[in-house]
């Protein structure tokens, strides 16, 4: 079992649930909001966040302590945030869903083809199931990895030249070599 996630102080100090009058203050804490959020993802390897559900039951939005709770539209302020720089991306229709990039697509893939090029595994057939829950990735940050986000991250070494992304007859992308 995984050590309890560490929240930091200004956690617990009411203001940093609200957005703040002066630009800069806010600012710094819609900063301290993305930092927050992908230590705490980090911690527990979650890579897709619900807004909704997570608003409302999430420990990471809601402050039980000082009886807190980030609002929606402070949230979206901070999620909009995050997506501008990289850290997180839109993905449902109804824009409920946000990937999660506590490593970006690009560190990702760095981290798959190092781990092919350790493990032997270069100019391989792998289907993303065996990088995903295979017994040949146990151990590793890849190990459960969000399929989304594997995929986004063997675009990433597809356009670099170093694999061949593959698919089912049916279209869905299914392997790299």
């Amino acid at each position: 079992m995984s050590k309890a996630f560490s929240f930091p102080s200004h956690y617990n100090f009411p203001p940093f649930f609200t957005k703040q009058p002066n630009r800069e203050t806010n600012s710094t804490r819609v900063q301290l909001w993305k930092d927050l959020i992908l230590n705490y993802c980090r911690h527990h390897r979650i890579f897709v966040i619900d807004v909704r559900e997570s608003l409302a039951t999430s420990p990471l939005f809601c402050n039980e302590k000082i009886s807190r709770k980030l609002r929606q539209d402070d949230a979206n302020e901070i999620f909009h945030y995050m997506a501008s720089g990289g850290y997180a991306e839109w993905y449902h229709q109804d824009g409920n869903k946000l990937l999660i990039y506590w490593k970006k697509p690009s560190e990702w893939a760095t981290l798959m083809y190092n781990w092919a090029r350790d493990t032997g595994h270069l100019n391989a057939v792998l289907t993303f199931y065996e990088i995903q829950e295979g017994d040949i990735s146990i151990g590793t940050d890849l190990h459960g990895i969000d399929p989304l986000i594997l995929e986004k991250s063997a675009r990433v070494l597809e356009q670099q030249g170093k694999v061949i992304i593959f698919s089912t007859e049916g279209g869905e992308t299914s392997g790299i070599k």
